[in-house]
């Protein structure tokens, strides 16, 4: 390989390291006081507020900024901005603003095909040094930012996934727990904000929020279908169904609680005895390649050295 596209290949990784590292700087930083009015009053932020920089911006950012905002034409082919926002509400990775979160999901997106790039550029420069055609570099790269694009789509559905598996998991925990705060004569919001304080995960962060919402002045049959629609969990969108029906018909909260929590229970263990029984063949593994054989050596071994220090 010779020394330019040593050299330009350096300096493409070594852009690229700049800019994940300041995007990612810039995502981390503290929210000041008046974005957080506005996403608490349900307002707008201007778009990639939080990775650009407002005022006094050249003709060039402006229009990188116009190009890659989260309402842009020709990126909102990639999919629907509000799949889009329900995909990230399933993974964890909202914080309230819209206009924001579709920004960082965008950024995220171009940090993940620019990785893609750079390995492609290294995997073609290496076929180019090896003897193949240049058009090699175009193709690696091509690939590259399609399996960017693929593999962080992938990874907010495994996120997404990941956080559902975990809220029914800790769902009938958290039932059984409201059904006992109102049964003991609490309100719902008093047994709500109780048990979101008390408990820990991402389920008691969902009924936080939905805690939130009601204080903010949200009706509170709206809060709880809001939370069921953010969880994505059967479980929880059951539950809430059950919950709500009950309070517009007057029926009493207690019974119903209890009831509902006594069916996440017994849905949770089926799912465990379907888990079990799915899992029967590969539990099976240890048992023959490591607990059989270590039996049948602890067996034999006596035997065997019994015969050697009978028959000389």
């Amino acid at each position: 390989m010779n020394t330019p596209l040593t050299g330009a290949l350096l300096g493409l990784i070594a852009a690229i390291g700049i800019l994940i590292i300041a995007t990612r700087f810039r995502a981390m930083a503290p929210v000041s006081m008046s974005t957080r009015v506005i996403r608490a009053s349900h307002g707008n932020l201007p778009q990639l507020h939080v990775l650009l920089p407002s005022g006094g911006q050249p003709g060039a950012l402006t229009s990188l900024k116009e190009l890659l905002g989260p309402n842009s034409n020709w990126i909102s082919r990639f999919g629907s901005s509000d799949k889009l926002i329900e995909r990230l509400q399933k993974a964890g990775k909202t914080t309230g603003d819209r206009n924001s979160d579709l920004a960082r999901f965008r950024w995220e997106q171009i940090t993940w095909a620019a990785l893609g790039v750079v390995i492609g550029v290294v995997i073609g420069i290496w076929s180019v040094a090896r003897g193949s055609s240049p058009i090699a570099l175009i193709v690696t790269m091509a690939l590259g930012v399609g399996l960017g694009f693929l593999l962080h789509d992938k990874h907010i559905s495994g996120l997404g996934k990941k956080r559902v598996q975990r809220i029914d998991t800790q769902f009938p925990d958290l039932a059984e727990l409201l059904a006992f705060s109102v049964t003991a004569g609490e309100t719902s919001l008093a047994a709500l904000t109780r048990i979101s304080n008390l408990g820990n995960g991402d389920l008691a962060s969902e009924l936080q929020t939905c805690v939130a919402d009601i204080k903010a002045g949200s009706s509170f049959t709206d809060s709880l279908l809001a939370m069921s629609e953010r969880t994505g969990s059967r479980s929880v969108e059951r539950f809430v169904s059950g919950l709500v029906i009950a309070i517009e018909r007057g029926t009493p909260l207690s019974g119903v609680l209890r009831a509902q929590a006594a069916d996440a229970r017994n849905e949770q263990r089926q799912q465990l005895i379907e888990l079990a029984g799915k899992k029967d063949t590969v539990m099976l593994v240890p048992v023959v390649f490591l607990i059989l054989p270590t039996v049948i050596v602890i067996a034999l071994f006596p035997a065997m050295r019994g015969l050697e220090v009978l028959v000389p």
